[in-house]
C-alpha cells in the first residue's frame, strides 16, 4: 500500500503575531515564542498520527514551501525561536526520534526570502575558496535546478536545528524558486514552488524595466526572473520589517492595510506630510494630488493583494500570473533539464495566497491538464471571517499521487481529507488508504478543529484593535 513520501507545509509565518502557529502571551497581543503554540502542538499530533502508520522503513521527506520563518513582520530572534518550537514538535515523544527524513528541503517565500539570500551568498564564498589563482570566477547563482539541485545549505535553519541534540544528523537544503521530484521514466513529476511570482507586485522591477525599454525581451527563465526582482522582494518583504523602529512602523502599516478605510487615511496623511513644506497653496495641492495617485498605485495596490480578495481563490491578476509562471518559466525549466521533453503528468503545489484550493488547469504546450494545489496559510489576514482562507497539509506518495489534509478554514470547524480528480477518475489507492487511517471524530483531529477555530477568533479581535491604533 502507498506510504506518505513527501509532506508539504507552507505559510506557517512562525513568529508572526497573526499566525495561529505562533504562541501568544497571556495578554493575547504579544508573542511568546519560548512556548509552542497549542495549535502547532495539535497539528503535529495529527501528522504524527498518520505518519507512524507508514508501512515502509523510509521516513517521509519534509518540504517547507516558503514563508516558514517570519522575517518581514517580526524580529529575527522571535522567528528563530518559533521555528525551534516547531522542530521540537517533529519528534516521537517516546524516543526523541525525528518524524521526518534527515534531509529537509526549504523553498524561500517572500516573507523569508532573505534566508535564500544569506544561503546563496555563503554558498558563493565557499565556492570562491575552492578556486586556484587566476581561475575564472563564475557568477553567483540566483536559482537552483528543479531536479538534482546544487547543494546549498540553509544556514540559519541548520544552526537552529542543530542546537537540538535530536537533530544532529538533520540538514536543510535551500532550493529556489522551484523544486521537483521526477519518476524514473520521467513521465510524472511534482513541482513545489512558494508562488509569490503569481502576483505581479513581486515582479515589479521587471514591469518597470519593460516600460522603460518596451522593445527588450522579457525574462524567459526562472533565473532571469529572480535576477531582476530579488532585491525588491528581499527589501520590502524580508528586510524592512526587521529594521528597528522603522520595522515596527512597517508592521503597523501592514496591519492597517487590512482595513480599506485605514489605507485611505494612511495615503492621505503620507501625501499631506510629504508636501507640507511647499509654500504655494496651489503647488502644494497639485503635488499632493499627484503623490496621492502614486501612493494609490503602490501602497494601495499592495493593500489590494491576493489575500484581501475574499470572493475568489485566485484573482484575474493571479490567474494570469500563474499561467505565465507555468507556461513560460516552469515549462522552460523543465525543457532545459529534461532534454526538451515534458513529462506527461505534471502536478504543481504552491502556497502564498493563504487560500487553499485544488484545481485541474489547462496550460498551453503541456501534454495534459496540470493538477494544481494551493496549501493556503496559517495566518489571519483580515478582521472578519473569510471562508476561503485556511491552511492545508499536502501529502505525496511514492507514486507521486497527491492528496490534501484541509486542516482548517475560517468559519468551518472540521478537518477534511481531499483528493483532486476529474469526473472519470477513481480515487487513488493513496487516498483510500489514508482515509481509512484517520478518524476525524476522535483525537487529535477533533481537538484540532475546535482549537484552531478559537485561535482564529482571537486573531480577528487583535487585528481589529491594532488596525485602529496610532502606534
Amino acid at each position: 500500500m502507498p506510504d506518505i513520501r513527501y509532506v508539504v507545509l507552507s505559510d506557517l509565518h512562525l513568529g508572526a503575531e497573526n499566525s495561529i502557529l505562533t504562541n501568544l502571551d497571556a495578554n493575547a497581543f504579544e508573542t511568546d515564542t519560548t512556548i509552542a503554540s497549542p495549535v502547532l502542538v495539535k497539528m503535529i499530533e495529527c501528522l504524527r498520527d498518520i505518519i507512524v502508520k507508514n508501512e515502509g522503513i523510509k521516513k517521509p521527506t519534509l518540504i517547507l514551501n516558503g514563508d516558514i520563518i517570519e522575517l518581514a513582520l517580526t524580529t529575527t530572534n522571535k522567528g528563530s525561536m518559533a521555528f525551534e518550537r516547531f522542530m521540537e514538535q517533529l519528534v516521537m515523544p517516546e524516543t526523541g526520534e525525528p518524524l521526518f527524513d534527515n534531509k529537509i528541503y526549504f523553498l524561500a517565500g517572500n516573507h523569508d526570502h532573505n534566508l535564500w539570500e544569506r544561503s546563496r551568498h555563503v554558498h558563493y564564498i565557499e565556492y570562491l575558496k575552492t578556486l586556484k589563482k587566476d581561475e575564472p570566477i563564475r557568477e553567483a547563482l540566483h536559482h537552483t535546478k528543479l531536479f538534482q539541485p546544487a547543494y546549498v545549505p540553509e544556514n540559519l535553519m541548520n544552526v537552529l536545528i542543530q542546537r537540538n541534540p535530536d537533530y544532529k544528523d538533520t540538514e536543510v537544503w535551500s532550493v529556489y524558486p522551484a523544486f521537483g521530484v521526477l519518476s524514473e521514466d520521467k513521465q510524472k513529476c511534482v513541482i513545489f514552488c512558494h508562488g509569490h511570482y503569481v502576483e505581479s507586485m513581486y515582479s515589479l522591477m521587471t514591469s518597470f524595466r519593460s516600460k522603460i525599454f518596451p522593445d527588450r525581451q522579457e525574462p524567459q527563465s526562472l533565473e532571469e526572473l529572480e535576477k531582476e526582482n530579488y532585491a525588491w522582494v528581499d527589501f520590502f518583504w524580508s528586510t524592512l520589517g526587521r529594521s528597528g523602529s522603522v520595522g515596527k512602523d512597517i508592521n503597523l502599516i501592514y496591519d492597517k492595510m487590512q482595513d480599506p478605510e485605514e489605507v485611505k487615511i494612511m495615503i492621505h496623511n503620507l501625501a499631506e506630510g510629504l508636501t507640507a513644506s511647499r509654500k504655494s497653496m496651489i503647488g502644494r495641492w497639485l503635488d499632493k494630488e499627484i503623490l496621492q495617485e502614486i501612493l494609490h498605485l503602490t501602497l494601495g495596490r499592495m493593500a489590494a493583494n491576493e489575500r484581501n480578495e475574499p470572493e475568489v481563490v485566485l484573482t484575474p491578476n493571479a490567474e494570469a500570473g500563474l499561467k505565465i509562471l507555468m507556461e513560460r518559466f516552469i515549462r522552460n525549466q523543465l525543457l532545459a533539464e529534461l532534454d526538451g521533453i515534458l513529462p506527461e503528468n505534471v502536478s504543481f503545489i504552491f502556497g502564498h495566497t493563504h487560500k487553499p484550493f485544488q484545481d485541474i488547469k489547462h496550460f498551453e504546450n503541456y501534454a495534459a491538464p496540470v493538477k494544481v494545489y494551493n496549501s493556503g496559510g496559517w495566518v489571519v489576514d483580515t478582521m472578519h471571517p473569510q471562508p476561503l482562507h485556511g491552511g492545508s497539509v499536502v501529502l505525496v506518495d511514492e507514486h507521486f499521487d497527491t492528496i490534501v489534509l484541509q486542516m482548517y478554514k475560517e468559519g468551518k470547524q472540521a478537518v477534511t481529507l481531499e483528493e483532486l480528480k476529474d469526473v472519470n477518475e477513481k480515487s487513488c489507492d493513496f487516498y483510500e488508504r489514508v482515509n481509512k487511517l484517520i478518524d476525524m471524530q476522535s483525537e487529535p483531529w477533533s481537538g484540532f478543529a475546535a482549537l484552531s477555530a478559537a485561535q482564529v477568533g482571537i486573531r480577528y479581535k487583535n487585528l481589529a484593535t491594532i488596525a485602529k491604533s496610532d502606534d
